[in-house]
């Protein structure tokens, strides 16, 4: 009996082949570290396992919304090949389409905040894979002033900072462009002063971040207890923001002791309202977003997005 053949299964009976995932890689071109090379290798690894690729390179700013928010859009993975400017653009706009497609981030920009909090690996073939088998994850975000973010918000003297940075400065030089901006800015501008209303608490303070995540401009640890995974903010107020004190925080940036200072208290919140007794800038990613008041909430959607 053990020798005799088995028969084949009925039509009805066989299993039906795997369909093959759809993989749409949105591409910004003019990010800080755009490599088509990469993007390329990275697509020869996606299509050698089995995956359909399109590639599709932005060539307009909003291109990347009106693509997300396409109701004709037909993927099964989005992977935003850019900077944490078009990673956020690209979440902001997929959080009304429920769970897919799935976000992938190819970290190509200044500092890619965002692909450091989720381990997103920098190689092509890593990469690759991450969006092959990676961890489907929950992302968490906030609301200022009505727009959601994914990293960061605030307003003082950082803020202030990504007002005036020049963006063809920002394009050549990186990071180097934002420090080269600080250290003129530190110098010349007037002192901040915020009153602050967290969670039904009342702050005095010269600079004020709202973080979602660990990590700021790069992998610089500003809250070790955060984690864009979860659905929590932290508040971080700066008592002083001289020419000094800026120095010294950028010391503690460095070695990530940012919230060992004295002068900076930290706190989880649910929400907060920041009030300037003068108008003060505000930004949100990384990006200019108008003045105060800011009014923060946590969010309450989730999105799905691919870790390593």
């Amino acid at each position: 009996m053990d020798n005799q053949l088995r028969p084949l299964p009925s039509e009805g009976t066989q299993k039906k082949p795997r369909k093959a995932k759809r993989v749409l890689i949105l591409a910004n071109p003019t990010a800080a570290s755009f490599r088509f090379q990469s993007i390329t290798e990275i697509i020869s690894y996606l299509e050698g396992a089995g995956m359909k690729v399109e590639l599709k390179l932005t060539s307009r700013a909003s291109e990347i919304t009106e693509t997300c928010t396409d109701p004709d859009l037909n993927t099964d993975i989005l992977a935003v090949a850019g900077g944490d400017t078009s990673v956020s653009e690209a979440a902001t706009a997929l959080l009304g389409r429920g769970m897919k497609p799935h976000l992938a981030i190819i970290p190509f920009g200044t500092a890619n905040v965002l692909a450091h909090e989720l381990g997103v690996p920098t190689t092509p073939e890593k990469i690759a894979q991450t969006i092959i088998t990676g961890r489907k994850q929950k992302l968490h975000h906030g609301f200022a002033n009505g727009r959601p973010f994914f990293l960061s918000t605030s307003t003082g003297f950082d803020a202030e900072i990504v007002h005036v940075v020049p963006l063809r400065l920002k394009r050549r030089y990186g990071r180097f462009a934002y420090l080269y901006i600080a250290a003129q800015l530190a110098f010349s501008r007037r002192k901040g002063n915020f009153k602050v209303r967290a969670d039904g608490e009342d702050l005095q303070c010269a600079m004020a971040l709202i973080t979602n995540g660990r990590f700021y401009a790069g992998k610089h640890m500003v809250a070790p207890d955060a984690s864009v995974l979860e659905k929590q903010l932290h508040l971080l107020t700066f008592k002083e923001d001289g020419v000094w004190a800026l120095f010294k925080y950028a010391c503690r940036l460095l070695m990530g002791t940012v919230t060992s200072s004295k002068n900076v208290t930290h706190r989880t919140i649910k929400t907060a309202r920041i009030d300037a007794y003068r108008a003060a800038a505000v930004q949100i990613d990384g990006e200019p977003f108008g003045g105060t008041p800011l009014e923060v909430t946590v969010g309450d959607c989730e999105l799905t997005v691919l870790s390593s």
